[in-house]
């Protein structure tokens, strides 16, 4: 029996090349284990309750180090809002203008962009917007 490794954030750190620190590894592991699409301030407000010493600026700089070494994406939603998701496989998001609250979507990669044959795309954000069935219902 072949025992498979669990890759941790530890690992991923590593692997990107980013120098593992105290606060990078445990906003990262956040993260990895937070799906609510979390802004700076959320995860500031739920980290620095066990933290004193973490600051804003820290998770600022450490989510933007985390993106711009691809370990998590930045979706910015109708509001203005950076929101951080560290699921990386291609989906879209759903953002509720009545509750805020983003839902990851499954979509495919093509989404029909035919009239771009030829060129090449480096990346791709499909962000819905509107209210969903949560605030509809408690709308009725």
């Amino acid at each position: 029996m072949v025992k498979i490794m669990e890759v941790t954030a530890l690992d991923r750190l590593r692997e990107a090349g980013i120098r593992v620190t105290a606060p990078r590894l445990r906003i990262y592991e956040f993260l990895l284990n937070n799906y609510t699409h979390p802004t700076c301030d959320d995860i500031y407000r739920s980290l620095s309750s066990e933290d004193s010493s973490l600051s804003l600026a820290s998770v600022y700089n450490v989510t933007e180090k985390l993106e711009q070494a691809g370990l998590v994406r930045l979706i910015v939603s109708p509001d203005g809002q950076k929101h951080y998701d560290a699921k990386t496989d291609y989906h879209g998001h759903f953002c509720c203008k009545e509750c805020g609250r983003m839902i990851d979507v499954s979509c495919c990669k093509d989404l029909g962009l035919k009239d771009l044959k030829g060129a090449r795309i480096d990346s791709m954000n499909l962000l819905l917007s509107g209210v969903c069935k949560d605030c509809l219902i408690c709308a009725d």
